[in-house]
């Protein structure tokens, strides 16, 4: 992995580098430029802030194979009120049209996922996607054999999910598992990732706010996500060996209904320290 990388020509000496490192191993040398001494090369956790916050471009994170930072804008090109809009208006999609979502749109989406802040940026989440009719309906299937063969079996379970009521929806043309999705997304890690479930959740948000900016809906999807938790021909059918943990999953597709208004929530509980 490469180490810390300064253009000497292009730096102003600044110290915003220097400033803003979490984790204070930057250090400015004799001559007043910023350094990565050897000893501090293990604590950098290739946030990448350092190149990132350069006005000059002078920097190159290390640990990023050499890769330079996107240019950004610093300022947002839309306002608050925009932006809490788009927020608002992100819905949970369950009518889709029977149209697969594009390699490419997929591509752009998870590249906005996999940008998602992750604990100590560790960035352990790794994606698989699942695409096409056949595969859609069979991961439904399966979805729907555990809730018939091991849901059922508890009492509270099968009353809360009222499965013979599920079973019957989908025989009746509605699937209830992806909602008609031909396209899902599944946000995984190693079993030991300390923080998977967090870091997964931000991620599958991050990619559902990036289908939402494509006017592709989705929808996470819980029953999915507890099928894969312990049901073998399920996890059999996606390939997840016993290492694999499954932290996030949405399935997603172009919108069948659109909303024109926001409904009621809860009032907002907040309490102050």
């Amino acid at each position: 992995m490469q180490d810390f990388s300064l253009d000497r020509s292009r730096c102003i000496q600044c110290g915003l580098c220097i400033y803003d490192c979490n984790r204070q191993v930057l250090v400015a040398d004799g001559e007043g430029f910023p350094s990565l001494p050897a000893a501090n090369f293990d604590q950098c956790n290739a946030c990448g802030h350092c190149a990132a916050v350069c006005p000059t471009e002078a920097v190159i994170s290390p640990k990023c194979d050499g890769e330079r930072p996107m240019a950004f804008p610093v300022e947002p090109k839309f306002d608050t009120a925009k932006a809490e809009t788009f927020l608002l208006s992100c819905r949970s999609m369950r009518r889709y049209k029977q149209e697969p979502v594009k390699k490419e749109d997929i591509l752009a989406m998870l590249d906005v996922a996999r940008r998602a802040p992750t604990a100590s940026n560790l960035q352990t989440v790794r994606w698989v996607v699942l695409s096409g009719k056949d595969k859609a309906v069979r991961f439904s299937e399966l979805t729907l054999e555990w809730f018939d063969k091991v849901v059922r079996k508890d009492p509270a379970e099968n009353a809360r999910y009222d499965v013979d009521g599920m079973l019957a929806r989908y025989k009746g043309g509605y699937d209830v598992i992806l909602r008609g999705a031909l396209n899902a997304v599944f946000a995984v890690t190693d079993r030991d990732a300390a923080w998977g479930p967090v870091d997964a959740s931000i991620a599958v948000t991050y990619f559902c706010l990036a289908a939402h900016a494509r006017g592709i809906g989705s929808c996470w999807c819980g029953f999915g996500m507890r099928a894969l938790a312990g049901y073998p021909p399920l996890r059999d059918f996606m390939g997840f060996d016993d290492s694999v943990a499954v932290q996030g999953m949405a399935f997603f597709g172009y919108p069948e209904v659109g909303y024109h208004a926001l409904p009621p929530r809860k009032p907002l509980r907040v309490s102050w320290f």
